[in-house]
């Protein structure tokens, strides 16, 4: 309601004085440059750049620094996380975002590692395996 005023008394303001009309113009455009550089903030590297390693954030506690809606928050952090820069955690309805720290790499490095050595040795004898059992399937299989 209080917009609407301010918008009606600028009108009449404007047509009686010229210069009024460049104070709401340059009102309007001053929002426009707000508006504009809050998008420029929501890129996925400045979110990147202000996220501290090793801290959980929520989405909505990130859309509330920012000063942003926690959708667009939510789309900058799936790019982050689908690009491997940091990780995220669903627990109970919250999910949990984080820059990993040089510790946590480097354990996930290690595991990684570890599971690919240990899938070398239980897929040996693999398809010998399978042929046995699909030899038994044919056997019980009723005509």
């Amino acid at each position: 309601m209080k917009r609407d005023h301010t918008a009606r008394v600028s009108s009449r303001d404007s047509e009686q004085d010229p210069a009024a009309c460049t104070v709401v113009a340059s009102d309007n455009e001053a929002e426009k440059n707000k508006e504009a550089a809050k998008r420029k903030r929501l890129s996925a590297s400045n979110l990147d750049a202000i996220m501290t390693p090793g801290v959980r954030y929520t989405c909505v506690a990130l859309a509330n620094q920012l000063n942003s809606s926690t959708r667009q928050v939510k789309a900058s952090l799936s790019q982050l996380v689908s690009a491997g820069t940091i990780r995220h955690v669903q627990e109970d309805r919250i999910g949990r975002y984080w820059v990993p720290t040089k510790e946590e790499r480097r354990e996930f490095e290690q595991g990684r590692r570890e599971r690919r050595r240990s899938l070398g040795h239980m897929l040996e004898g693999y398809d010998s395996e399978l042929r046995r059992i699909q030899s038994l399937c044919m056997l019980v299989r009723r005509s």
